[in-house]
């Protein structure tokens, strides 16, 4: 992982890869069945480059195989002038405060010099709540690294628009709102220095991640994607991970009682490490195996 030296374990593993892959193969969709009744999972990537297209050729296996597509909201309903005016006002902090008064001085110093290097002027930032912060920068620095094209989750909706297969939502676009407007709440100070943290990370930790997702790589998401955040500010994975992968992993498991196929996609964090769906899958005794 970064910053370890690479083992001859890794080089020989490399090798077996390079030389034998179809074998090996796999990719970010697992098969999860009891018996006879099977649905898929799939982890999802909400922005990608031109260069990460076409997706992973396991999402087209399938979605051939399945009857239903399940997200995690309807991903239809986000783009109407209701949610978008509900998620404009969201991300507006709620009693008219500034976002500097919120902050400690250094963090909001430091803000002003991140956003400026960016473009972005500080009194553009004063009006938002934490998340709204966040969105704005993490949507100016995904640009900046070319993520231009619509992810898994908009692509197979088109998809199945378009092939008229049904599609449902695992949560309600107000849940769904209210996940998205708390985040940085507890801590605005710990969660906006993190998120530079983050964002000045250097952009080859974007290469890993989809390089991590496109091989369907659970320790490698877990450790680069899910553990910080747990280690680091706990109560948002609390929140948006924890609480959200308890409240619909019921009803993912229901699903293996219907006669349809279903495919659930969920952002790739959601199925990995100890907490995540792929875990709730194998403590219930259910077979999950990757998608080759």
């Amino acid at each position: 992982m970064k910053g370890n030296p690479v083992s001859v374990l890794q080089c020989a593993l490399a090798l077996m890869l390079l030389f034998a892959p179809t074998l090996w193969a796999q990719g970010p969709v697992w098969r999860i069945a009891n018996g006879s009744t099977v649905l898929y999972l799939g982890a999802t990537v909400h922005m990608l480059r031109p260069g990460d297209l076409p997706l992973p050729v396991q999402f087209d296996r399938a979605y051939g195989q399945a009857d239903v597509l399940l997200f995690e909201v309807e991903i239809g309903a986000l783009a109407s002038p209701d949610v978008q005016g509900l998620m404009a006002r969201g991300l507006l902090s709620a009693d008219g405060t500034v976002l500097s008064d919120r902050l400690s001085d250094s963090t909001w110093q430091r803000l002003v010099r991140y956003a400026g290097s960016r473009g972005l002027a500080p009194p553009m930032l004063q009006p938002l709540r934490p998340a709204g912060v966040f969105l704005t920068l993490l949507g100016m620095e995904m640009l900046r690294l070319g993520a231009t094209e619509e992810g898994v989750d908009m692509q197979l909706y088109r998809r199945a628009t378009r092939d008229a297969k049904p599609v449902r939502a695992l949560e309600s676009i107000e849940q769904h709102l209210q996940y998205l407007f708390s985040m940085g709440e507890e801590d605005p100070d710990l969660f906006l220095n993190q998120m530079i943290d983050e964002l000045e990370a250097d952009s080859t930790l974007l290469d890993d991640l989809i390089d991590a997702w496109r091989r369907g790589d659970e320790a490698a998401l877990y450790e680069e994607q899910v553990l910080p955040l747990r280690q680091e500010y706990e109560p948002l994975y609390r929140r948006l991970l924890l609480e959200r992968n308890q409240h619909w992993w019921p009803r993912i498991e229901a699903l293996l009682g219907t006669p349809e196929t279903e495919l659930v996609l969920v952002g790739a964090a959601h199925l990995v490490g100890p907490d995540g769906l792929l875990a709730q899958a194998r403590a219930q005794g259910l077979s999950v195996e990757a998608l080759q």
